[in-house]
């Protein structure tokens, strides 16, 4: 972005349908190494697998 900003808490500060089809092609059927709050702000995706990095215990019901 223009000012360096990458995320806003929960939120992606744009929208660009093209970015987010690149985005689940280039994932489909890949692991995912993302953050415990990026984990719980988007769920689990179909067809993904996921690492988890938290300092604390974590477990999930999502699959």
């Amino acid at each position: 972005s223009k000012n360096g900003v990458i995320g806003n808490g929960p939120d992606i500060p744009w929208s660009a349908k093209g970015e987010q089809l690149l985005f689940k092609a280039i994932t489909y059927n890949q692991w995912l190494l993302v953050g415990r709050k990026t984990f719980e702000s988007m769920g689990a995706l179909p067809n993904r697998k996921y690492a988890v990095v938290t300092r604390s215990s974590f477990t999930s019901d999502k699959e």
